[in-house]
């Protein structure tokens, strides 16, 4: 399987701040010794790559290897110039030297102090070859990617949250792992059932948005996997799977697809298995939850399937995604402190005044094209959840910066007042993950959460 995602050279993915439009993962959990720190610049070994290769023959992957440790030893030693010296023209065009250090800045203010640089990937793709440094922060974990030609160059940069190819399942005392698949396209997912439940009801899992492994995100601390065990020792099974651009890039093409190809047809495909263990009886009910743009989707797949018995929506929202978008971007300029973070901002804020229109089917937002974003403005969220009659639960930390408690959470409410069937539960001092300080998810949310679907099983 690809471990390279479509790579965009821009500043929207250099930056460390995530968007609704680009959910970020939580960390990792465990970390080792520190790397040292190489000593010739990333010139140097392009120049000698350079001359090895002087029979016209391409730069090997080694040599890139080596090239891109020498890169991310320049950035980290604030030596950009030499860096930047080796981006191709194109990306010159779309990242300026000052770009790139307000990027770096960014990534060391989430990600902390690096801790270790582990073991390069490398990948060929569309005639590059990418180079992926996995690196663990002790705050924030992120891979380094560089894409390079054939003569060294740098033709893409991108710092992103990492995600686990291979999930492994897990068998305890509480709770036992089975793999399975979900759909046409086959996608590899995982039920967790509780062994201190019989027959126990059973949740779907719907990531956010950008492309996401059935954990979303790395490691033991992954908000799904959490969850999934969370709730397994609460009595209560789950059914996670991988988003289908994650496990399967080449699907996504120019990024004009729809919500349907990228969330919900996958989604009624994983109703239908969980049908196919309630016909077995291994499980009970069915119930559906999604964490941020999953959050918004949840009352579509509950309108769209019979079999689902409720749904939970984890930070989501009834708004357009262009109108969340265009707030989280105007925040951003507003604490940005330079001029052209602020003008690459602006040139963004004006391509989603442009996608909020309407009129230009050409138009792109983030990387995503205008088929896009109708879909997801026809689904009419909030007319959708307010037509269902099954049981809803809405939960929200107030310390979210991404889908706001003063604006996003009491419209949930004025869509849904007077309906018996919705609970709303704020949580105090709770981000966009529902963790607590020390990064484990909260166990009051996942208490809620279990007792919300027993309750709707009586």
């Amino acid at each position: 399987m690809a471990y390279m995602r479509k790579l965009k050279s821009t500043l929207a993915v250099i930056a460390a701040v995530s968007l609704l439009a680009g959910c970020g993962e939580k960390k990792t959990s465990d970390k080792a010794d520190t790397t040292e720190a190489a000593t010739t610049t990333a010139a140097e070994t392009t120049e000698a790559a350079t001359e090895d290769s002087s029979s016209g023959s391409s730069v090997s992957e080694d040599e890139l290897v080596e090239l891109a440790k020498k890169i991310l030893d320049d950035i980290t030693n604030d030596n950009f110039k030499t860096a930047y010296d080796l981006f191709s023209k194109d990306l010159k065009a779309q990242i300026t030297e000052e770009m790139l250090i307000q990027g770096w800045q960014g990534i060391k203010d989430e990600g902390g102090n690096i801790i270790k640089i582990n073991d390069a990937k490398t990948e060929s793709e569309q005639g590059m070859t990418v180079v992926t440094l996995p690196i663990d922060f002790d705050k924030t974990d992120f891979d380094f990617l560089l894409a390079f030609n054939s003569e060294g160059g740098i033709e893409g940069i991108m710092f992103m949250y990492p995600q686990d190819e291979d999930i492994e399942p897990q068998v305890t005392a509480t709770f036992a792992e089975t793999i399975v698949t979900v759909g046409e396209h086959e996608l590899k997912g995982m039920l967790t059932m509780p062994k201190n439940a019989e027959k126990p009801p059973i949740v779907i899992l719907i990531q956010g948005s950008g492309q996401h492994n059935m954990n979303e995100g790395s490691g033991e601390l992954a908000t799904f996997n959490e969850l999934a065990h969370g709730l397994a020792e609460r009595g209560v099974a789950t059914l996670r799977y991988n988003k289908r651009f994650f496990q399967l890039p080449e699907l996504q093409g120019d990024g004009n697809y729809t919500i349907q190809e990228e969330v919900l047809d996958d989604a009624d495909a994983a109703v239908k298995l969980a049908k196919s263990y309630v016909d077995e009886g291994k499980v009970s009910g069915i119930y559906v939850m999604g964490h941020s743009l999953g959050g918004c989707l949840v009352p579509t797949i509950g309108q769209k399937n019979s079999d689902v018995k409720g749904v939970i929506s984890l930070a989501g929202t009834p708004r357009d995604l262009v109108d969340v978008v265009i707030d989280q971007l105007t925040a951003q300029k507003g604490e940005a402190t330079n001029d052209i973070t602020k003008e690459s901002l602006q040139q963004e804020l004006d391509a989603a005044a442009v996608m909020k229109e309407g009129n230009d089917k050409d138009a792109t937002l983030l990387g995503w094209g205008y088929n896009y974003f109708n879909s997801l403005k026809e689904l009419n969220i909030g007319e959708t959840a307010k037509s269902l009659d099954i049981p809803m639960l809405f939960l929200q930390g107030d310390s979210d910066v991404q889908v706001y408690p003063d604006k996003d959470f009491p419209l949930w409410k004025e869509y849904l007042d007077g309906k018996a069937n919705c609970t709303f539960k704020l949580y105090e001092g709770l981000g966009h993950f529902f963790s607590d300080e020390d990064g484990h998810l909260n166990k009051q949310v996942m208490d809620d959460t279990a007792e919300f679907i027993k309750n709707s099983e009586k």
